[in-house]
């Protein structure tokens, strides 16, 4: 058994705007910034992380030095207005990821967490490491390094771990005369000790390209981006359960 919530959203658009960690040196708006950390001592010298943020979302890449070729694996996440990071690989083949980041940022220093899955394990290993922000040197450019707009379309996002967890959101659009409404239903199953079973099904009002909605005092925020959708809680809880995170599109799952 596990936690479930499911997810099923018609007309969803693009993000929000939330806070950023490091108030001081992230300005509010839609401004992209750049930021590149590396783990300077330690075991795990040489590890990187490379992102680009946008009000509290990034998107970039993880580089192990023990990676052949040092090739880097795709990132993307949240950080909330204390400089806490959660944040996940993109989908890999069968809807799983290869690995979770968490951690958190003061100053210029980012004591980081990555922690692989199963399907993860062939290519890296856990790593606790404390990077320092690079000041210095040129960007690097690409794709990854990006959060563009994008017109909503019909996707699944979310991913596996496993057998314990899996989490994912059907978005569909709908025909509303108003262009101002969505309906959703939201799907998310995880094993642990308590047993829950969740379903959530709605309609909110669109608030620019994001829509809040609320439930048995719980209330959360849904925004989409370019290749993934966040959960944000804006209050409360259901029985216990928060939803909050990064769940990259997905088109392996399969939902009526």
């Amino acid at each position: 058994m596990g936690k479930i919530f499911l997810l099923s959203i018609s007309l969803i658009l693009l993000s929000t705007a939330c806070q950023n960690q490091q108030a001081e040196q992230i300005q509010q708006g839609e401004e992209s910034l750049y930021y590149h950390w590396i783990c300077q001592y330690g075991e795990h010298q040489g590890a990187e992380i490379i992102f680009v943020c946008m009000n509290n979302v990034f998107r970039g890449e993880y580089i192990d030095p023990y990676f052949q070729e040092r090739i880097g694996i795709p990132i993307m996440g949240m950080i909330d207005n204390e400089g806490n990071v959660t944040g996940v690989t993109a989908v890999m083949l069968e809807g799983n990821i290869k690995g979770k980041l968490s951690g958190k940022i003061t100053d210029n220093k980012f004591n980081a967490v990555w922690l692989p899955t199963p399907t993860g394990m062939e290519t890296s290993a856990y790593r606790e490491m404390e990077l320092v922000l690079n000041t210095s040197g040129e960007q690097k450019n690409g794709e990854l390094l990006s959060i563009p707009k994008t017109p909503f379309s019909d996707n699944l996002y979310g991913y596996t771990i496993g057998e314990r967890e899996i989490k994912f959101f059907r978005v569909a659009q709908e025909q509303i005369a108003n262009n101002e409404e969505v309906i959703f239903h939201i799907h998310i199953e995880e094993s642990g000790i308590d047993d829950v079973i969740i379903d959530i099904q709605g309609s909110a009002q669109l608030n620019g390209n994001s829509f809040r909605y609320k439930e048995k005092a719980y209330e959360f925020e849904i925004a989409v981006y370019n290749d993934f959708i966040t959960l944000t809680t804006i209050s409360g809880d259901w029985d216990g359960y928060k939803a909050d995170g990064v769940y990259p599109i997905n088109n392996t799952f399969f939902i009526q």
